[in-house]
């Protein structure tokens, strides 16, 4: 008889801890192990989980991400590393190419835009009938014809400042004629746009005419 009650007593509390163990496997959610899993460097790398969910360490986008060694890298920059321009021109017709050493339209434009002093070197009755809004006159034949008025516009500029000299583009030794010229009396930043003046029209670029004040 005693073992007998040993045995139920001992059937009765193996059937307890049996349904214990059955109710708390039905309470309590199962570990997913898809959600974690360790790279070959012995990091550990998120799933699916959201920023600061238990066993997600992915950062969110645009968010910078730390290194191994603690520090933030900066977040990828994105767009495009042109400058834009605010009238509708083609990338081909802005960065066509050029004589080494000299401005590209969209070069030119972007100076023209920051305020850069344009100097024009082509005739004067060219200028006239035409040339880059803002620009001054200053063929280096003035230098010998009418050394006051060259020296008079020359002097209207800070002998440090950007100086965009243009004529009608290309091979063209009027522009660096004029830049040598300036260059002799103390001018520093002088820059010889590839371009011509037609190249700047056909873009759509700000122009004036008349003789210049």
């Amino acid at each position: 008889m005693r073992c007998m009650h040993i045995t139920s007593g001992l059937l009765s509390i193996v059937g307890a801890a049996f349904l214990f163990g059955t109710v708390h496997a039905l309470l309590i959610e199962p570990i997913n192990i898809a959600k974690v899993s360790t790279r070959t460097d012995g990091e550990v790398t998120g799933g699916q989980g959201r920023r600061g969910d238990p066993g997600s360490t992915d950062p969110l986008p645009d968010e910078p991400a730390e290194t191994d060694a603690g520090e933030v890298e900066p977040a990828e920059e994105t767009g495009s590393s042109q400058s834009p321009i605010d009238i509708d021109v083609p990338d081909e017709v802005l960065d066509a190419p050029v004589p080494e050493g000299t401005l590209t339209l969209r070069q030119s434009y972007e100076l023209w835009e920051q305020g850069a002093y344009f100097i024009d070197a082509r005739h004067e009755h060219e200028f006239e009938e035409g040339h880059i809004q803002y620009a001054a006159w200053l063929a280096s034949s003035l230098f010998d014809t009418d050394s006051d008025r060259a020296f008079a516009i020359a002097q209207s500029m800070p002998p440090e400042s950007t100086v965009v000299i243009y004529c009608v583009g290309g091979e063209c030794d009027a522009s660096h004629n004029t830049a040598r010229r300036l260059e002799q009396i103390g001018f520093t930043d002088l820059r010889i746009m590839g371009v011509g003046y037609t190249d700047w029209v056909e873009a759509g670029f700000p122009t004036g005419e008349g003789s210049a004040p």
